[in-house]
């Protein structure tokens, strides 16, 4: 296993690997191209704070990191592939954009500024690739000034894996949009400590 910096040109890999996990079944190829893409896109923002894993098999794992004021071409990629969905698909595009960004918004109110960052986006389809991967991006971060790594995740994701990893819930809710009458979908938030 080998980790890299992440290339900006490979964008594309890490929302097929993304769809894996969080596309849509019932939805169309295009919709989860979409969909996909943006979560990639959203999450991406500099290649300093952008790594993967890679093994014979090729790409295994990734994690990006986020600093205050880092920013990135999500949402202009979104609106410009938006044509290629019906109406109803350009509404559920738009409900997750919007859903991506309260929750992130709800975080960064909690982190403190100056010594914060934000694990962007983490997926790993190996195990044992994960864990060596965010630990590299910690080193990172910690090379920055960071002293405090913070992240979201909710119920489609292993988010148990944090609490193993030694990260303090700080919070959670409710997706009142993606939520069900016999299913509630909810989101946490989560904090840790990486000074040395």
């Amino acid at each position: 296993m080998e980790i890299n910096t992440f290339q900006p040109n490979d964008i594309d890999k890490v929302a097929r690997m993304a769809a894996e996990v969080w596309g849509k079944r019932e939805r169309s190829a295009e919709f989860n191209r979409v969909f996909c893409g943006h979560l990639a896109r959203y999450s991406f923002y500099t290649p300093e704070l952008a790594l993967q894993m890679t093994d014979e098999d090729g790409l295994q794992a990734i994690a990006f990191g986020w600093m205050p004021g880092d920013t990135n071409d999500a949402d202009e990629w979104v609106e410009n592939q938006m044509d290629e969905l019906n109406d109803e698909e350009r509404q559920a595009i738009r409900c997750n954009v919007e859903y991506l960004k309260r929750t992130d918004a709800e975080l960064q109110r909690k982190m403190e500024h100056g010594k914060s960052a934000k694990l962007s986006f983490f997926i790993s389809r190996k195990s044992g690739c994960g864990a060596p991967l965010l630990s590299r991006l910690t080193e990172l971060l910690r090379e920055r000034g960071v002293e405090w790594l913070y992240l979201w995740s909710d119920c489609t994701c292993n988010w148990t894996y944090y609490v193993h990893h030694g990260y303090m819930q700080i919070g959670h809710g409710e997706v009142p949009e993606y939520s069900t009458p016999d299913d509630n979908y909810t989101y946490m938030l989560f904090r840790k400590n990486i000074k040395l």
